[in-house]
């Protein structure tokens, strides 16, 4: 049996809640708290930096925050983390995978935790949803996908990326946030399977890919000519397409 990741938060919360006791609420932590400048993020209060090292987070000097190799950035409403480039020529079937995961059809690797991934996401407003929306079935929210090399420059994940029935770049459409299925003990499937995004839509995953593409393994190649040097070091980010009104 599985269990979606709107249950698993919902039991996190739970947990949350009957750990913390009498923690005061948000509101009445900042109650004599000096208002910050027009500019300056909020600080939390305690009982939201409680809540945040549940989930094995910390509060950064500058307020933005860590869970893991997560960086929540957020004044900017994105993340980033570590990862290195695993694949500079050939087929794709997934965009990250962890070390464990198929990594030989992977364009990145990356150590960090789907779980703490999927946490990250959800306290910067995103909501996981269907890969593909219609009718009464809500799609996750979409999000980009840049990739800083070390010394380099910030560019859109899809210029390291080939469609190659068009012969033309990967079109820049977003990477929907689908979010993990959990075994009975609730242990984060996309964490077992070693998926972080997918290129083409299968097994448990973070982020999908909404594009047609997604439908089959044989659409996304590497592009040779762009992509950075074998273990390259880089930086992914993560933003919103249409960031939400409400998050960190």
């Amino acid at each position: 049996m599985r269990r979606t990741f709107a249950a698993v938060l919902l039991a996190s919360i739970a947990m949350f809640i009957s750990s913390c006791g009498n923690l005061p609420s948000a509101q009445t932590a900042r109650k004599d708290e000096v208002k910050p400048g027009k500019d300056a993020l909020p600080p939390l209060s305690d009982a939201e930096k409680r809540v945040l090292e549940r989930m094995g987070g910390t509060v950064l000097p500058d307020q933005d925050l860590k869970i893991g190799d997560i960086t929540i950035h957020r004044k900017e409403r994105e993340l980033s983390f570590p990862g290195k480039v695993n694949l500079t020529s050939g087929d794709l079937e997934v965009l990250i995978a962890m070390p464990h995961g198929r990594v030989h059809e992977s364009l990145l690797s990356s150590k960090i935790d789907p779980m703490k991934l999927q946490l990250a996401l959800l306290l910067l407003g995103a909501e996981n949803g269907a890969r593909i929306g219609g009718g009464k079935t809500r799609q996750g929210t979409l999000l980009n996908i840049d990739v800083q090399p070390e010394g380099g420059k910030r560019v859109p994940v899809e210029e390291w990326l080939l469609n190659k029935k068009t012969e033309k770049g990967m079109e820049r459409v977003g990477w929907v946030f689908v979010g993990s299925s959990f075994s009975a003990n609730m242990y984060c499937m996309a964490k077992e399977e070693g998926n972080i995004v997918n290129v083409w839509s299968f097994g448990n995953t973070i982020l999908d890919n909404p594009s047609s593409t997604g439908n089959d393994d044989d659409f996304i190649v590497v592009n040779p000519d762009a992509v950075a040097p074998y273990q390259k070091t880089v930086t992914v980010f993560f933003s919103f397409m249409n960031p939400p009104k409400q998050g960190l």
